[in-house]
């Protein structure tokens, strides 16, 4: 489980910073604002709660997480700027680990079908679906993907909610999410074959779970991209457990991330 905390002593992450900061201002959002240069400086989230105006949406700020950083365009900027580049041949987008919906409320003002599975934020994405009137273009899952149904306990972060992971050791009762397979929500049907289906992997160490839930579909789709989590020296499992049902290739989009695209079947 990555969970990135930002601090004044990372020299290497001012000019990141400072695009946030700037980005912010261009948009007016002065909470959002303030809220950053407390987190960075004082690595303390704000008890306020706001809406924000951003590049990517109308966002529900909520007190005492770091949903303000990602509602910011600079953040995985560079796979924004990827997907940007990908329009206008992107017809559905499969936002698996959704986080508060900014990347679904984006996509859907231009005109996108999205899928967001979300079992952790799933009311704050609701509310932002609403807050920006795009409920005809996201559907919304209360629930995780997996290699198959199951109920799971996630480990829920007060903070960066969006790292919210799976709890492996967990041997009781209490679970609080529900697990099912892409191939079971999707079963052959509602995307179209040759439609460009971009999918964002964002699990926290469930991907290849994930991929095997989606053999079928990974199968049945032609064209498809699959943007998922690779840190620096991490090594090849997810291009792997993608190549089980289909060929890829595939490159980072940065240090963080990389995509790999479908071309051709076994």
């Amino acid at each position: 489980m990555q969970v990135y905390y930002p601090s004044i002593w990372r020299v290497n992450k001012y000019g990141k910073y400072w695009d946030y900061f700037l980005e912010y201002l261009r948009w007016g959002d002065y909470n959002s604002l303030w809220a950053s240069f407390k987190f960075v400086f004082f690595n303390s989230p704000t008890n306020k709660s706001w809406v924000s105006d951003s590049r990517m949406g109308k966002f529900k700020i909520r007190p005492n997480t770091t949903d303000f950083q990602f509602i910011n365009y600079s953040y995985e900027k560079s796979v924004r700027q990827y997907m940007e580049g990908l329009m206008p041949s992107v017809k559905h987008f499969i936002d698996i680990g959704a986080c508060i919906g900014e990347y679904d409320i984006w996509l859907a003002k231009q005109g996108v079908k999205c899928h967001a599975f979300e079992p952790v934020n799933y009311l704050a994405t609701e509310e932002n679906i609403r807050l920006n009137n795009v409920q005809d273009l996201v559907v919304l899952y209360k629930c995780g993907l997996g290699a198959q149904p199951s109920q799971v306990h996630f480990i829920v972060l007060d903070t960066v909610t969006g790292s919210s992971a799976i709890n492996r050791d967990y041997n009781g009762k209490d679970f609080n999410v529900e697990i099912d397979t892409l191939d079971n929500i999707f079963d052959g049907k509602m995307i179209g074959s040759r439609d460009l289906v971009v999918i964002k992997l964002d699990v926290e160490g469930m991907e290849e779970e994930v991929i095997e839930g989606a053999a079928q579909f990974i199968k049945n789709t032609n064209s498809l991209q699959v943007i998922f989590e690779k840190y620096p020296g991490s090594d090849d499992d997810i291009e792997r457990a993608l190549g089980k049902y289909a060929r890829f290739k595939s490159f980072r989009i940065d240090e963080a991330n990389a995509v790999a695209i479908k071309i051709g079947d076994l």
